[in-house]
């Protein structure tokens, strides 16, 4: 089931996971709890998105307001490097900060004791389930990576039992305490298993580490308030691309015009021009300029100077939950498929550390590169929507045109997920067949242009939805 309405709904990139989580709501777990029972999950089914060696964030509308946390990891303290050498170099691995997010949601918000809500990961590890398509699919692709991976998830073809022993450990390990694994025996055994493999990163740099609650900045679009999360993510991006829509009033147009398409293309070289510029840790570099001023992006569209860029179309994944009064998106990640390659304890570690490029966001001790991650939010009355999505740096464009085709086209959530999309991908742009434009074309139905999940709800009811470009699903506990 792609769409489920009703109080309590889950939808994510997975069905095990959407399963795990809609069974916690039914036992009497808030979404909170679900969240976390969810996140441990994915980490194990589909390892190739996002783990225990990545990173997280949180965006939730509680009864007492809106939340927002980043757990994305920075660079260990011994980076020497001025420019980061390829995408699965050692030196892209940064501190995984996903257990950190666990640690914050379990001292503030769950019900059920953490012990509980990762037993289903910690037995799907150790017990063994059955490979998926989508991560034979990414086994597959993945081939060239390092001898660690390789001995782990190398031969593995779908229909086939995969068992994470070494991972189910150390879960069972964060069920005691989440900080174990930032300053325990564990964390010496990680941080030795990943020296050995070129990363130079030190205890200090894990036991030091802590995300950080954070504030969402925020705009307008139309009568919606529009909500993302700031530097060092790129959430600023789509809430400039929806500004810039806004002010252009391009979407006058049918969806599927040319003309609409091609205005929706010089404002995403805007958008990602500015990004590159400005985006980076504000901890290193404050955004000093206002990339949401009208008077800005006025001038923006006027000049419409922007510099080459290319995109990283890398995997992720993001669910949305709601228990009928917290709605929560998260979103976790380790940036390529299987992240830097390099495996610790079955773990695949991210490389995120990719993320950094030059100037600003050059690369830098304990600094958190610009990173992809985000999720939109938007409020109208009773009404509250969450999207998110898989899709690297397409990102800004897939959370603006699925928002874009409710907001404008009149069409229900599940209708705007549905929707055909098209990505400006620097050099050039794709389109679903659907579409039928002059640009390359996909297929009708392509996670090419991102895998979405969203919510939304209102004064009556939820609605979860699961993109058919996946192999999730959404489903409701009444």
């Amino acid at each position: 089931m792609k769409v489920a309405y009703g109080k309590k709904v889950v939808a994510s990139q997975n069905y095990i996971a959407s399963y795990v989580g809609a069974k916690i709501l039914e036992n009497g777990g808030n979404a909170f709890d679900a969240a976390i029972g969810i996140s441990a999950t994915l980490s194990v089914v589909l390892p190739y998105t996002s783990g225990i060696g990545g990173d997280g964030f949180l965006l939730a509308k509680t009864p007492e307001g809106i939340i927002a946390y980043n757990a994305s990891g920075w660079s260990p303290k011994g980076l020497n490097v001025e420019k980061i050498p390829s995408p699965r170099h050692p030196s892209t691995v940064v501190v995984p900060g996903l257990v950190d997010l666990w640690n914050y949601i379990v001292e503030n918000y769950t019900t059920m004791s953490l012990h509980e809500l990762l037993k289903p990961a910690i037995s799907l590890a150790i017990n063994g389930f059955y490979i998926s398509k989508s991560l034979a699919k990414a086994i597959k692709n993945s081939q060239d990576l390092g001898e660690s991976w390789r001995k782990v998830y190398g031969n593995k073809e779908a229909g086939d039992i995969l068992k994470l022993r070494e991972m189910g450990e150390v879960l069972k390990i964060i069920s005691r305490d989440p900080r174990e694994f930032y300053e325990g025996k564990i964390t010496e055994d990680i941080v030795l298993g990943l020296r050995k493999q070129g990363v130079n990163v030190d205890f200090s740099d894990f036991a030091n580490f802590r995300g950080e609650e954070i504030k969402p900045i925020k705009t307008t679009y139309k009568d919606y308030e529009v909500y993302e999360l700031p530097p060092n993510t790129q959430g600023i991006s789509t809430l400039e691309a929806l500004k810039l829509v806004e002010l252009s009033n391009i979407n006058r147009f049918p969806y599927d015009d040319d003309t609409r398409i091609n205005e929706h293309i010089k404002i995403y070289g805007i958008v990602y021009s500015d990004r590159n510029n400005y985006i980076t840790d504000p901890r290193f570099y404050p955004l000093d300029v206002n990339l949401l001023d009208e008077k800005y992006l006025m001038k923006r569209m006027k000049d419409f100077n922007v510099t080459a860029t290319s995109m990283n179309t890398q995997d992720t994944t993001f669910f949305v939950v709601s228990d009928g009064e917290n709605e929560i998106g998260f979103i976790q990640s380790l940036f390529f498929a299987f992240g830097s390659g390099i495996v610790v304890k079955d773990i695949p570690f991210n490389n995120r550390g990719f993320g950094f490029t030059e100037g600003r966001n050059k690369p830098e001790p304990r600094k958190r590169p610009l990173h992809t991650l985000s999720i939109l939010m938007a409020e109208k009355d009773k009404e509250n929507l969450i999207i998110g999505c898989a899709g690297g740096d397409l990102r800004p464009q897939i959370h603006s045109q699925v928002f874009e085709y409710y907001v404008d086209y009149n069409m229900e959530i599940d209708e705007a997920v549905d929707a055909p999309r098209f990505m400006f991908l620097g050099s050039k742009v794709v389109a679903e067949k659907r579409l039928r434009t002059k640009y390359q074309q996909l297929d009708y139905y392509s996670p090419e242009v991102g895998v979405v999940q969203a919510l939304k709800r209102t004064n009556k009811y939820s609605i979860a939805v699961a993109d058919p470009r996946s192999e999730g699903v959404a489903l409701v506990v009444n």
